[in-house]
């Protein structure tokens, strides 16, 4: 038991430091400690799911946290939608766990998982401790006080500032949540992930910052996903050092695009430090046009909301994989409802993984040729599925007006070069995949078909789905990370099937795996490095690498946060801040605007239409024209900084021209805020 032991005591040293580089002692404890309450349910469903045998319950602390979590977000909604705010929320994990127990006791030991045993606490202590490396860097610099200000890296400031937007919206308390980036809509976002740190927030502020919460929850959610990424491996292979090995595989060499970066500048002569100014893990989009692919690690990094998503959907591959068969219907509703949490988690990668779950379903009633259980799987699947599809439009989660905005089609950014772009993308976790399948083939492992139904409908997403206005991208990101999870399983397959060949066999594998694993390395070096470089400054492709808040800009956000009502509407100019500060005033000012231009939102024409309409108040040298299109757009503030004042110099002085109409109420150096008047005179 020492190995065990000390393996448990370096990870727990390991998120500790994490944790305090993050958030004051106290609150990060009671932060963690709370993200722990609220994945405990899952561990003990899937302690009840699993069979009694020696060593299968400790499946379910693989497992069981994702499950946890969700099932207990999905309480805590609930709750809310019922009007409930403060510490009456901490009871949601238990409502959960009561509600869950009661439904999964029909089930009880429906499921049978491997053996675990001393040594997958090794490795899976080992994987947390990885985890906390990655993340430990980034996330302490994330909001970090310079002398310039408080400074976000990209592309923090896409993801990460994001979520802070959507938590301070959802803290305001509203049900549905109001949009706030196009007054009188609802928050046109799946987002349930994010309710748990905007419920926190609401109560703790002054304790500890949103930021802190946000990342505190991060690292939390970023455990779990690995964690269960291990379980979810171990399914297929036996050798625990294997799969801790593919893991760290996946996390730590994501890609060749680092490599190929490296080579051009020797081979062109040109200074290494001009890796700092390259998106690195997008190699494949800036420079061979064609569909970018994310490392895993940068989930723990920007989307740890997503990875809760993909674990709960590849659950239900991993629940008929492990069922004791005949499978029954009520392990199918299990999957059901494992997916309508996903929705309302991730809800795209839901589309993906319920896809996968029905082959996979489907499959099994094919082998077993019980046709039958085609009406009544379907039913019972498709009833928890549709009741959260309900859900999810009750709470706004998609504008019915909207049409549709999944498109089936030859993706062409990733018909581009797609040979070329998956082999950098993939490359370190593809060449073992391939050799994994050599393997497989050549035992003739059908357990491992699954796996392929993962693959197969991930690469129909990559090449021929598109989401509306995300310029062909999107769907690269959450596939390719689908992928990763997949590739993860196969690279700890190849690694534990080559130890059974003869020596020079080994070693010819493993040197191989090796090889490619080196070569993707520098990507991840480049990118941890670059992550938390806030001294990068520079412009970009219509942004700068890192966004620094002013002390002027301090000082405005903190009055706007401490002397106007938290539905007010404050509005800057959206198109002159589109790439760069576009979720300025939700996330730093916690306040909404009549429009502006959410890059994670879809459709995009409504804001865009709104914003025209904004613009014009800066545009125009009429003060009386533009106020009447404020008071129209119902706008109570307008936030005059650097960014305006470039785009229109004349600005200001226009409106101070007309108190009457555009009253200065704050002024620090580059930033006034003008409050608009309700009864103008003249």
């Amino acid at each position: 038991m020492v190995v065990p032991l000390l393996a448990a005591l370096a990870a727990t040293l390991a998120v500790a430091w994490c944790l305090f580089a993050i958030a004051p002692v106290g609150p990060g404890i009671v932060l963690l400690t709370i993200v722990i309450w609220f994945a405990l349910p899952g561990v003990l469903i899937a302690w009840l799911l699993y069979e009694r045998r020696p060593g299968r319950a400790g499946a379910a602390w693989l497992v069981g946290p994702m499950w946890g979590y969700a099932a207990s977000s999905t309480a805590l909604l609930g709750l809310w939608v019922a009007g409930l705010r403060g510490p009456v929320l901490l009871l949601a994990p238990a409502i959960a766990a009561s509600v869950g127990s009661v439904l999964a006791w029909p089930l009880v030991g429906s499921l049978s998982p491997p053996r675990f045993g001393r040594r997958d606490v090794v490795a899976a202590c080992v994987l947390v401790a990885l985890v906390s490396a990655i993340v430990g860097r980034p996330f302490a610099r994330v909001g970090e006080i310079l002398p310039a200000g408080k400074a976000y890296r990209a592309y923090f400031t896409a993801d990460f500032v994001w979520r802070m937007a959507v938590a301070a919206e959802l803290a305001k308390g509203e049900s549905p949540p109001r949009n706030p980036y196009l007054r009188g809509e609802s928050l046109r976002y799946y987002w349930l992930a994010h309710l748990l740190p905007a419920a926190e927030y609401r109560d703790i502020r002054g304790r500890a910052s949103l930021e802190q919460l946000l990342l505190v929850n991060s690292l939390a959610l970023g455990i779990g996903f690995v964690l269960f990424l291990y379980g979810f491996a171990r399914q297929w292979v036996d050798e625990p050092f294997a799969v801790q090995a593919g893991c760290a595989i996946t996390l730590l060499c994501p890609s060749f695009e680092g490599a190929e970066r490296l080579f051009y500048i020797w081979h062109t002569h040109q200074p290494l430090d001009l890796l700092r100014t390259l998106n690195i893990d997008a190699v494949t989009r800036w420079f061979y046009a064609s569909l970018p692919v994310d490392g895993l690690h940068r989930l723990l990094w920007y989307q740890p909301h997503h990875g809760t998503g993909y674990a709960l959907g590849l659950s239900c591959v991993l629940v008929l994989t492990q069922a004791r068969r005949p499978v029954g219907a009520g392990l199918i509703a299990f999957c059901g409802t494992l997916l309508g949490m996903c929705v309302l988690l991730s809800s795209f990668a839901a589309i993906m993984l319920a896809a996968t779950t029905a082959l996979v379903a489907a499959a099994i009633v094919v082998a077993a040729r019980d046709w039958r259980a085609l009406v009544t799987w379907t039913l019972a699947g498709a009833v928890p599925l549709a009741l959260s599809l309900a859900v999810a439009i009750q709470l706004g989660y998609v504008d019915r007006e909207a049409g549709n905005l999944v498109h089936l089609l030859v993706n062409p950014i990733a018909a581009t070069n797609s040979v070329i772009s998956i082999v950098l993308s993939f490359g370190p976790v593809l060449i073992p995949s391939l050799i994994a399948i050599v393997f497989a083939m050549h035992r003739r492992a059908v357990a491992l078909w699954p796996l392929g139904t993962i693959i197969l409908v991930s690469w129909f997403f990559y090449f021929f789905v598109d989401i509306e206005d995300h310029q062909g991208v999107y769907v690269g990101w959450r596939a390719g990370h689908i992928l990763f999870t997949a590739f993860a399983v196969l690279t700890a397959y190849a690694i534990q099937e080559s130890a059974r060949l003869g020596t020079r066999g080994r070693r010819g594998v493993l040197a191989m795996i090796g090889i490619a694993a080196a070569l993707g390395v520098p990507t991840f070096a480049i990118d941890l490095y670059n992550t938390q470089d806030l001294s990068n400054v520079e412009e970009a492709a219509g942004f700068k690498w890192t966004l620094i808040l002013t002390p002027d800009e301090l000082r405005a956000l903190d009055w706007i946060r401490g002397h106007t009502p938290p539905d007010a509407i404050v509005q800057v100019e959206p198109f002159v801040r589109d790439a760069y500060t576009w979720a300025y005033v939700p996330a730093f000012a916690e306040r909404r605007m009549a429009a502006g231009l959410p890059i994670s939102m879809v459709p995009l024409r409504d804001y865009r239409r709104a914003s025209r309409k904004v613009r014009s108040i800066f545009a125009t040298l009429d003060p009386q024209e533009g106020y009447t299109t404020a008071a129209g757009l119902g706008i109570d503030y307008l936030w005059i900084g650097a960014p305006e004042r470039q785009a229109f110099p004349e600005l200001e002085q226009r409106l101070l021209t007309r108190p009457d109409l555009f009253r200065p109420i704050f002024s620090a150096g580059t930033v006034t805020i003008f409050f608009i008047e309700r009864r103008p005179s003249g």
